[in-house]
């Protein structure tokens, strides 16, 4: 559905979305979106395992870790977390430690993360309204507010199903075909 929104864009899909080649590709692009599991505790995200993997694998294979980011020099202005739980972390004196703070501190600009457990079939469509939002060039505060607007509006009226994303550092926007370069 984003790809085509995107025509640009260039997906890591199913099994090609390992960790390694996550890692690989996020340092180049600008805008990134996680469309995955995010683990409940730490927030961090389920990607595929690589082949290699015999039997069950263990969670270095496949879960992208804030150390992890926190190695990657970043140049995205926007990374998107529809993931469940990506606003979750350690509370400490600086406020909420977590994946999101590593996106962040490694060079993102800005984060779309998600509060709790997200349902599917709502966040496809509140994604939809997010994308077709930010395409024509609205800024990434106001496409998440025109989405939840939209959900309420179109069935989704209980909260868990329209209020679970949060923006989190600076208000962006896009400027499609001249400044989306994904590599």
């Amino acid at each position: 559905m984003i790809a085509r929104l995107l025509p640009e864009s260039h997906l890591l899909i199913g099994e090609q979305a390992t960790k390694e080649a996550v890692l690989q590709r996020i340092p180049s692009v600008s805008l990134v979106h996680f469309a995955a599991h995010g683990d409940a505790e730490r927030g961090e995200i389920a990607l595929t395992p690589p082949d290699s993997t015999m039997g069950i694998p263990h969670e270095q294979d496949y879960l992208l870790s804030m150390a992890e980011i926190s190695q990657v020099r970043l140049t995205a202005k926007l990374v998107v977390l529809s993931c469940c739980h990506t606003a979750r972390g350690q509370i400490k004196t600086e406020g909420v430690v977590g994946i999101a703070r590593a996106f962040l501190g490694s060079g993102a600009r800005s984060v779309v993360v998600a509060l709790w457990a997200l349902q599917d079939d709502a966040t496809e469509q509140f994604m939809r309204r997010f994308y077709e939002n930010l395409v024509q060039g609205e800024s990434a505060s106001e496409c998440l507010h025109r989405a939840m607007k939209w959900m309420r509006n179109n069935g989704f009226s209980e909260v868990r199903q329209w209020a679970p994303f949060m923006l989190i550092g600076d208000d962006v926007s896009f400027h499609f075909g001249e400044e989306l370069k994904v590599k």
